[in-house]
């Protein structure tokens, strides 16, 4: 509700209330107000000039501007008589109305406030009708119901406001952080009576304490709290490279599918085909023939085409023709420059020589695999390391036992940035072009320990090299047995395989080509043959002219050489039909070899298609693997964000503070905060304790990348999708700026706000541990006591009956019993861990006259007269007959207007 207190006041005394108010509100502790002089209301009545009061600063303001540039919901007009000083009436109605008819409605209290000092003068009349006539007690107590000291006759203005301004501010509710104004919806008296007021204040500033506590308790410090788990304990796990590798194999098993192809298996070995003898004849005859006609190449090449051996020639000879470069870069693993090349090269070749097989086979492009289950698995598996809850199916939580278990740290599970290797002298990251080495980034470790390597033969930098690279050797060896590295390693070593298993397959598709063309390995062996079946053609032809002529010339009878020339001829058929035949099997078997080898070289190629698109997921997925490896690390870091003190201490104020009005503040020891920290732990880490804040972090990411995540602020299911690091996605910025620190997790706020109701609720008395003793400065000495003490009863109800300072009322009213207290408002508010009480007291309606009259003005003080004695009268006798017929009346003598 807004609220506008005005008080209206003049010169004198009032200053003085004016100042502590201001010096109050300088100390945080009372609202801002207005403040009207008496002399400057009539001096301007169209332009009325106030003074604005808020934080201890003045500021001069104009009343009719400020009710036309506010929302006012109500309206306090406070007339302040202090002393002998009269604020004039028609001040008094002219602001009155100003404020009521300007303020829009705002409902309105009229407060008349009478600050007298024993021995102070009335000054005429000290009610006004229709308002809340007020008498501030000139007593000063501790608390409802003790002892009290009645204030002496003083005019000094800081001593007047030092006590009445704490209750002013009790009266007209200007006390911060409690609602308390008792007269607002209180029914203004009849005529003109007044009441006697009396007000408490009591402040206990808890802003250490609940420092203190909020970084014990939401300031981890990178070591992850046990959570409760009902019904049995969490322990933290000693065998933290065990842990993290039996879960990051399990999230590989679970997902593996996602980044693994299938293989096409290398054929078998031909079966041979059954035929009939008669076929067999006749295929020989048939290549007999053919070679008779000196065409066997023929028969070869239409053989041939059925196993389509220049198919695999064709293809091969335009994959490698045009792309050699590429394929050295894979194969060699070594740049022109002789440097080990990097991952991000054999993703770039794995898609140019994809990009030729697809366009050289018309093969369809894939499908890109979708991630997202893969990398909601891997922060949910972080995460049920930190804090034991299975979130995921066949990711269990740690188990030690019977009991569920954690890992002690965050970087444990997923470094974070503080984690990450920056111990480079200058000359080597310059050398490197590198500042820093991510612990997720195990490919970008590894090439970073053999480029130190290199570097280490440098005269001028390799004594610094060797040190970095030893400082770096330790460095890994600690970050090793996290759960992202050893996931990332599987990763890793699956790229790794792919790679090679590419390289293995391009060096035999590559061997292949050179292997010799089945028509010129058909032509030797029809050259070989052809030279055969010469030789023995002129051997038989030789031997049976030489017959032909032994018989001509009767050397021998026709008997002899006739069948020698048959025989020769026989002879020679007989060889050229072995020949022949020696030369089909050889053919017949290079034509299974060939086909079986067309058929490998098939597979090949549909093996190393599925090998190169493993490689660009892979790739894929590790550039994922780091951006979201940034992400958790920084979240895990600070999965509440940065615990930061949102209250601010309030000024203590050492002195000038009345007894009814302290300031206190909790001063814990270091083992209390332990253990109120260590007892809320119990309630608000309980066992899946991570899952809201990474929720809230996922679901304010497209938030918190502007215009870039408008897809993702309308289903952020859409991060775990994008690309990753160097890509520029919305993945890639969020990560990147989650790691800086531009983005960080809220769930602090959230959590602090639970410990406060628990400790305001059904942990109360950890608040009161927490506060044991506080202190607080008793007439400018520090004094140290418990809270129960301090408050002193005040923002309770009050037992009993309470009196005011009986010296301020005539002995008949308190006769009348109308110095007893008849009402009272009560406040206790928490703030924080401690309070703010407040307890208003007063009276019931009172006439001047109940008022004890110390001073009159214009009137000579007058002594008392004496009361003359006067002599008694003798004792009455027995009275007879006759006297009583003498007898006179009795007279009442009157003596100085006193009846007796």
């Amino acid at each position: 509700m807004s609220v506008l207190t005005v008080f209206l006041a003049t010169d004198g005394p009032a200053q003085g209330v004016r100042d502590v108010l201001r010096d109050l509100s300088a100390a945080g502790l009372v609202s801002p107000f207005l403040w009207i002089d008496d002399t400057a209301v009539l001096a301007d009545s169209t332009r009325l000039r106030a003074v604005e009061t808020t934080a201890g600063a003045d500021t001069a303001v104009v009343l009719q501007d400020v009710l036309a540039s506010r929302r006012i919901d109500r309206v306090r007009i406070c007339v302040l008589v202090a002393g002998t000083a009269q604020v004039d009436p028609e001040s008094v109605r002219f602001v009155s109305e100003l404020l009521t008819s300007n303020s829009g409605g705002a409902r309105s209290s009229r407060l008349r406030l009478l600050v007298r000092r024993p021995g102070d003068d009335d000054g005429g009349a000290t009610t006004l009708a229709g308002w809340h006539n007020l008498l501030i007690a000139p007593e000063d107590s501790r608390g409802p119901g003790m002892g009290h000291e009645s204030l002496g006759p003083t005019a000094d203005p800081l001593a007047v406001g030092r006590h009445a301004a704490p209750v002013i501010a009790g009266v007209t509710g200007l006390w911060n952080d409690a609602q308390h104004a008792p007269f607002d919806d209180e029914p203004v008296l009849p005529g003109n009576a007044l009441r006697v007021v009396r007000s408490y204040y009591r402040r206990l500033d808890t802003a250490r304490a609940e420092h203190d506590l909020r970084s014990e308790l939401l300031d981890f410090g990178g070591l992850m709290p046990l959570p409760h788990d009902a019904g049995t304990n969490v322990l933290y796990a000693d065998d933290v490279a065990s842990a993290t590798s039996t879960m990051a194999r399990a999230l590989w098993r679970k997902h593996s599918a996602l980044l693994s192809g299938e293989r096409a298996e290398a054929p078998g070995a031909v079966e041979p085909r059954t035929i009939r003898f008669v076929q067999a004849l006749r295929m020989f005859f048939s290549f007999l023939f053919a070679v008779l006609r000196n065409a066997p190449a023929q028969w070869v090449a239409r053989v041939a085409n059925r196993a389509s051996a220049s198919v695999a020639s064709a293809t091969q000879t335009t994959l490698f023709g045009s792309t050699r470069g590429a394929y050295r870069v894979v194969v060699g693993g070594v740049d022109a420059d002789g440097h080990k090349v990097a991952w991000t090269d054999y993703e770039a070749a794995s898609k140019q020589i994809g990009a030729m097989l697809d366009a050289a086979g018309a093969t369809p492009q894939p499908v890109t695999p979708d991630l997202s289950a893969l990398w909601r698995d891997y922060a949910r598996a972080a995460l049920t390391l930190s804090d034991a809850s299975e979130r995921s199916a066949g990711l269990p939580p740690v188990q030690v036992g019977a009991h569920r278990a954690i890992l002690r740290t965050a970087s444990d599970v997923v470094p974070g940035p503080g984690d990450r290797f920056t111990d480079l002298p200058g000359m080597v990251s310059a050398t490197l072009s590198l500042h820093a080495v991510e612990p997720a980034d195990i490919l970008g470790v590894t090439e970073t320990r053999d480029r130190l390597r290199e570097l280490e033969q440098d005269p001028t930098i390799g004594l610094d090299a060797r040190r970095t690279s030893s400082a770096l050797g330790v460095w890994w060896s600690r970050k090793q047995r996290s759960f992202t590295v050893s996931f990332g390693s599987i990763l890793t070593s699956r790229l790794d395989a792919t790679v090679n298993e590419s390289r293995v397959l391009l060096e035999r598709l590559d061997t292949a080509e050179q292997r010799q063309n089945l028509a010129e390995a058909c032509a030797d062996q029809q050259a070989h043959m052809f030279r055969r079946v010469r030789i023995a053609t002129v051997v038989f032809l030789l031997l049976a002219v030489a017959a032909g002529v032994c018989a001509w010339r009767e050397i021998i009878s026709w008997w002899w050489g006739g069948p020698a020339i048959a025989v020769c001829v026989l002879a020679w058929a007989a060889v050229v039909a072995i020949v022949c035949q020696r030369t089909q099997q050889f053919l017949e078997r290079l034509l299974v070899e060939r086909d079986a080898a067309a058929r490998a070289d098939a597979a090949d190629r549909a093996n190393l298609r599925v090998a190169l698109r493993e490689i660009e997921h892979l790739t894929g997925a590790y550039r994922q693997f780091l951006s979201w490896s940034r992400a958790l690390g920084a979240f895990l870091a600070e999965p509440l964000g940065a615990s930061e003190q949102t209250r601010t201490t309030s000024r203590t104020v050492g002195w000038g503070l009345p007894r009814h009005t302290a300031i206190a503040s909790g001063t814990p020891s270091t083992g209390q905060v332990e253990r109120v920290a260590e007892a809320l732990r119990r309630d608000l880490f309980t066992v899946g304790w991570l899952t809201d804040p990474w929720d809230t972090v996922l679901g304010s990411a497209g938030a918190a990348l502007g215009s870039a995540g408008h897809d993702i602020d309308r289903d952020p299911g859409l991060l775990a999708a994008k690309p990753g690091a160097g890509s520029g996605s919305a993945l890639d910025e969020w990560s990147q700026r989650f790691d800086q620190g531009k983005i960080r997790a809220t769930g602090a706020a959230v959590l602090w706000q639970r410990a406060l109701a628990e400790l305001t609720g059904t942990r109360e008395e950890l608040a009161h541990g927490l506060l044991e003793t506080v202190e607080y400065f008793d007439g400018g000495a520090p004094r140290r006591v418990g809270v129960d003490e301090f408050v002193a009863g005040i923002g309770t109800e009050s037992d009993g009956v309470a009196f005011f300072d009986r010296s301020i009322f005539s002995d008949t009213a308190s006769t009348k019993g109308l110095s007893a207290v008849s009402g009272e408002t009560v406040t206790r508010v928490r703030v924080g861990c401690g309070l703010v009480a407040v307890t208003t007291q007063y009276t019931d309606g009172l006439s001047d006259e109940d008022l004890r009259a110390t001073h009159v003005r214009g009137a000579d003080p007058v002594e008392m007269q004496q009361i003359p004695e006067f002599e008694l009268r003798p004792a009455r006798q027995t009275s007879t007959a006759h006297d009583s017929a003498v007898r006179t009346a009795f007279v009442v003598p009157v003596v100085d207007g006193l009846n007796f």
